[in-house]
């Protein structure tokens, strides 16, 4: 009876626990300086470093953020798609939702959360986020780290 007890008493006690929703609140710096157009610049796998490779002649592959009336919290990225029989410099482009949570961007295909992306730094020179997937496809993740720098080949931003 007792060991019953006591474990109502901490079942209780985990069912009465509650979360802190406070790191669930966006930071207004990054909510508001994430908002443009950038171009990868470099990326980092598992600690290894690389200088993201453009296209030559084409436009550089890139990823905006917007939040405007009409594109209100809307993501796109566009990268050249080099494929055998695609047009030159023919574009593939991805558009998402996202929200901001503290430093962590959510990106959403309808209700369907696609990806996360932890927000290491960002100012007016400079976007770099964390991503943890399996990158190589061996069925372990990989810490992949993006940065990427102002770049605004349509004039969409100020």
């Amino acid at each position: 009876m007792k060991k019953n007890i006591f474990l109502i008493i901490f079942l209780l006690t985990l069912v009465g626990c509650s979360s802190d929703d406070s790191n669930d609140t966006p930071d207004p710096y990054i909510l508001e300086t994430i908002i443009g157009s950038w171009a990868y610049d470099t990326v980092t796998i598992n600690g290894d470093f690389f200088l993201y490779q453009h296209t030559d002649g084409c436009v550089k592959d890139l990823f905006q953020f917007y939040n405007e009336e009409g594109k209100e919290f809307d993501f796109e990225e566009d990268y050249v798609s080099n494929c055998s029989n695609c047009a030159e410099c023919a574009l593939t482009s991805t558009n998402l939702k996202w929200d901001l949570r503290n430093n962590v961007i959510d990106l959403y295909f309808g209700e369907q959360l696609v990806t996360q992306l932890e927000v290491l730094e960002v100012n007016a020179n400079l976007i770099e986020y964390k991503r943890i997937f399996d990158f190589d496809g061996d069925g372990v993740n990989d810490e992949v780290v993006i940065t990427g720098i102002p770049y605004d080949p349509y004039d969409e931003f100020d």
